[in-house]
């Protein structure tokens, strides 16, 4: 294994600019070697059999034959056009069918029945995505660490990962017997449960249970209610004094939680004191199972209110938990405004390290070295790109050999559970390649918000309500609104209000539900709440582009107000600027 280049000033490794040959031949070899196994494991299920996407493909295998690997990769290569979720969408749709047959579901994308059907944060569509993922055993040797690898982690952990699902679909054979219930949940939940080995069937069993190296009962990420879902994880976390690291989605949500606990602060330390947990809602189904695990702990319930809450102090979670070393969270894209927050609260001893790059579709990369927004490939799916200035054809897809560092691509996928190539709609800039396995080392670009809007949603939102009689809006931009809790998208708007701009907040969620109907069921359990809108004075635009401009050292004609703006110091910059908020 080659030495990785340092950087002479702060002694971590950066990628190359380029491939060197024999890089070259461990890539290609290696995804040659995944794409076969791919083609192979998937071309007789359901959906490779029948899918018109891939009718050409299918005759040149049969007249090809698939035992020799270069053929059947040029196949592939060749002749399987770009996919998107209408070629999916009848396929998964059996199973909404009730009955749900095993004969209609087994073997429908990959060999088996999945392990869970996913819901997508979907970035498009008038309606969540939904996926089927199946518990594939690794072939490759693992190169990186897992997130959730315990092997120097010396006390208990808390991962804040909901495990829930909305519903169970209920596979039955002719005679009517079930033969196995599959989740529709989240893919954190569902990567966590395959990692652990956690099938549905045996939930009850693990209610009570406070698994090994845990801080919080296995009950408590069963919690579909957001704020209590917090708030139970916080309570059992605060109890412990031992905590070695905190695993949580993105970053934002350690925020979220810490305003919890900030809020209900004597609630809590009373409840360690006595040994309670606290009446919440949507917690009945677990209170008895959490009540267990809770003791009554006067010692740590002084000791708490003597440090205070969360933003009494600097580095308040090193006080609390003096022996925690790191928050696992996302932190790049929009969720990196939070990070200066989160440092203060967390100090300089623990560190933040992300979770890594991916979709629903797919657990696409690591972060690099310790970064929290750069990242290297690791998956043992197919990871094909798309010049992103080039058109939107099979043909001008390139291979990870063929990327140039300084470029800017789209991500195409072929996984382990289906044989198509699907556009997930990121675009990813290539920053080098890794000099031990060759694998790209890529920026990622804004492709989720928080709540799960992209700029198109926000968009074709924010158009929905542009009028003369609602608010005549001329730019806008939207941040994470966390003034409050659940967190929600916050415009800050220029532009004239009409004489019914008292409906805008309800219309500008109306046009969101229209892009994804997701946003209702958050809502409905208080994952969020309607939009905000704040009024900025007129120029104010014009004022940030020549600000950025000034500051970057370019005119200001070249900077675009972002849809999603994900930078604190202009968040603040804009809220002095409002003159109302609806």
């Amino acid at each position: 294994m080659s030495q990785l280049e340092l950087d002479p000033l702060t002694a971590t490794p950066v990628p190359s600019n380029s491939l060197t040959p024999k890089l070259q031949t461990l890539l290609t070899e290696r995804i040659d070697r995944l794409l076969l196994r791919i083609i192979r494991a998937n071309f007789s299920t359901k959906f490779a059999s029948q899918a018109h996407t891939l009718a050409i493909f299918r005759d040149v295998v049969a007249a090809h034959g698939t035992e020799v690997n270069g053929t059947l990769l040029q196949d592939f290569r060749s002749h399987v056009a770009l996919m998107d979720y209408h070629s999916y969408k009848p396929f998964i749709a059996k199973f909404h069918e009730k009955p749900c047959k095993e004969s209609e579901v087994e073997n429908l994308f990959a060999p088996g029945l999945p392990f869970s059907l996913l819901w997508s944060s979907t970035t498009s569509g008038n309606a969540p995505k939904m996926f089927a993922r199946y518990h594939h055993i690794a072939k490759e040797a693992q190169i990186r660490r897992s997130v959730y690898d315990r092997i120097d982690v010396e006390g208990p952990e808390a991962r804040v990962i909901y495990c829930g699902y909305k519903e169970l679909k209920e596979v039955e054979r002719e005679s009517g017997e079930v033969v196995k219930r599959i989740p529709l949940g989240i893919s954190s939940g569902t990567m966590l449960r395959m990692t652990s080995g956690w099938d549905v069937d045996d939930d009850e069993s693990r209610m009570s249970i406070l698994m090994p190296g845990q801080a919080v009962p296995w009950a408590a990420s069963l919690i579909t209610h957001h704020q209590s879902f917090l708030m139970i994880h916080a309570l059992f976390c605060l109890a412990c004094r031992d905590l070695d690291r905190l695993i949580m989605t993105f970053a934002p949500v350690f925020m979220d939680l810490l305003r919890h606990v900030d809020e209900e602060w004597e609630m809590m330390v009373t409840c360690i004191k006595n040994g309670t947990i606290p009446d919440l809602e949507g917690i009945g189904h677990a209170r008895s199972f959490l009540q267990v695990h809770l003791h009554a702990n006067p010692g740590r319930a002084a000791e708490l209110r003597e440090i205070g809450p969360p933003f009494s102090c600097a580095g308040w979670a090193a006080r609390v938990w003096p022996k925690m070393r790191m928050l696992l969270a996302v932190g790049s894209g929009p969720y990196a405004f939070v990070l200066p927050k989160v440092r203060s609260v967390l100090g300089p001893t623990i560190a933040i390290l992300g979770r890594g790059y991916g979709a629903t579709e797919s657990v696409v990369a690591t972060c690099y070295e310790g970064h929290l927004d750069i990242f290297v490939l690791h998956t043992e799916d197919v990871v094909e790109f798309l010049d992103a200035a080039a058109e939107e054809i099979h043909e001008n897809i390139l291979q990870q050999w063929q990327l140039e560092a300084g470029k800017q691509y789209q991500v195409v996928l072929t996984t382990r559970d289906g044989l198509w190539r699907y556009p997930l709609g990121d675009i990813i800039e290539i920053v080098g390649f890794d000099t031990n396995d060759g694998s790209p080392v890529f920026n990622s670009s804004i492709r989720l918000w928080h709540a799960l809007m992209s700029d198109s949603d926000l968009v074709s939102a924010v158009q929905a309500i542009s009028s003369g009689d609602i608010i005549q809006v001329h730019e806008f931009t939207v941040v994470l609104d966390d003034r409050e809790l659940p967190a929600t998208a916050g415009y800050f708007v220029e532009g004239s209000l009409g004489s019914k701009s008292h409906l805008a907040r309800q219309k500008l969620f109306e046009a969101l539900v229209a892009t994804n109907l997701e946003h209702q069921f958050a809502l409905d359990n208080s994952w969020s709440r309607l939009p905000t809108i704040r009024i900025v004075k007129a120029g104010t635009f014009m004022e940030y582009r020549l600000r950025k401009g000034k500051k970057l050292n370019v005119g200001a004609g070249q900077i675009k107000v972002p849809a999603i703006l994900s930078e604190s110091g202009s968040k603040e910059w804009l809220e002095e600027r409002v003159i109302q908020e609806l």
